[in-house]
This record gives structure tokens, sequence and C-alpha cells, in this order.
């Protein structure tokens, strides 16, 4: 709670559903980086810090309406974003807090690749499979919870 509020609630989480405020965290954890940097400053202190519109204004020296404005824009680029590449929506935080990112799932098909192409036994051939099921019920199993 931020300084000289003690005992409110501020007026953006009187507003905002937790709901919300959770999937555009993870809007902004996909996709963050292809805003503008206010638009990222601002959207993150409005859904992450729970700032009003004018206290936010306030620490700017803006208006309220320009950091309005600039949440509105900034949370509808987010979300066509995510049509489009539809990264939160497919289990992209659920993978990322599985240890599941780009580079382990790499570095752990590229491990089970590299036992196959050895000399390998049948015995340790069905060790590589059985690895590779495990990743991808992993996968599948992510994507599943989620439905």
């Amino acid at each position: 709670m931020q300084p000289g509020t003690e005992g409110s609630l501020s007026v953006a989480s009187q507003i905002v559903p937790a709901a919300k405020r959770y999937r555009v965290s993870l809007l902004l954890d996909a996709y963050g980086e292809l805003l503008t940097e206010k638009q990222r400053t601002f959207l993150h202190h409005y859904f992450e810090e729970d700032l009003s519109f004018g206290e936010i204004a306030r620490e700017y020296s803006v208006s309220r309406q320009a950091i309005f404005d600039s949440v509105k824009h900034g949370e509808d680029s987010l979300e066509t974003f995510e049509r489009a590449l539809k990264l939160v929506d497919q289990g992209w935080a659920r993978w990322i807090n599985m240890g599941l990112t780009p580079d382990a799932l790499a570095e752990r098909l590229s491990g089970a690749r590299a036992r196959l192409h050895e000399n390998a036994s049948v015995d340790e051939k069905r060790g590589v499979m059985a690895a590779l099921d495990e990743l991808i019920g992993e996968l599948r199993g992510a994507a599943a919870e989620e439905d």
C-alpha cells in the first residue's frame, strides 16, 4: 500500500478485478518488451503495483488522461500480440514455471538426440524414447491442465 493510504484501497484495486490483473501481468511478462517504455512502465504501475491513474500521473507530471490512454493502448497492444502469438493461452507461463524454457527444452532434446546417435543398445534407445515421451507428456500435460 502506498504511504498515506493506510486503511483504504487505491482506486485501481477497486476497479480492476484480480483475474484481469493476473492476465495483464502474464501478458506483460510475455510481450512487455514489445511495448513502448512508457506503456510498459505505466501498465506495471497500474496493474502490478496497484497505483491509480492519478498517483501515476503525479509521479510522472502528466495528466490522468495521458496515463489512462497509455495504459489502454498498452493493454490493447498486449491483447493483439496474444491473439496473434497465443503464448499465454498455450501455457507459456506454466511451461516457464516448470522450467520448460526454450533453452531448457532444446537442451533436453539435444541430449536425447545425442544418445540416439551413439551406438546405443536397444535398451538405451528405449530409455531415450521414454525420455522423449516424458517431455512430450509434460508439454501436453501443461496444455491439458489449462483446458
